[in-house]
């Protein structure tokens, strides 16, 4: 199996002009400044959850969303970096290999080292085949 996704060590490679820093931004997971070349990740949040921030705000960057005059992503885009980071995170095999020991959102997604909505979003985004796969495991 390939080496886990490290959403820092992908940040560092492939956009080392951008600024990462961990902050209180009381509720809100993350934020990207693509005038100012910055992600915030929300320091209240557990480390999986971190570390999705990050992978989720990449995504945007990959996807080339740019923000609205709110600040604010259309809620497709949304959806878009969410699938994008879930695949990243969560690779196939591994959600398989998790899925021999539990069947439990939260238990799968502290294996895995994510949070709950990103597996959900992995999950919810799998093909019937892939689906069926993973019922029998």
């Amino acid at each position: 199996m390939t080496a886990p996704y490290d959403p820092g060590r992908d940040a560092a490679e492939r956009y080392p002009d951008w600024v990462i820093r961990h902050r209180p931004l009381h509720g809100v997971p993350e934020v990207l400044s693509w005038k100012h070349r910055t992600i915030l990740i929300d320091s209240d949040q557990s480390w999986a959850a971190k570390r999705c921030s990050l992978a989720h705000a990449l995504a945007h960057l990959d996807l080339d969303h740019r923000e609205t005059l709110g600040g604010r992503y259309e809620r497709r885009e949304e959806q878009q970096a969410d699938e994008l980071a879930a695949t990243r995170m969560i690779p196939f095999d591994a959600l398989i290999e998790a899925a021999v020991w539990t069947r439990d959102v939260d238990e799968l997604a502290e294996e895995l080292n994510v949070d709950r909505t990103l597996l959900v979003v992995r999950i919810e985004g799998l093909s019937r085949e892939q689906r069926f796969r993973l019922d029998v495991a």
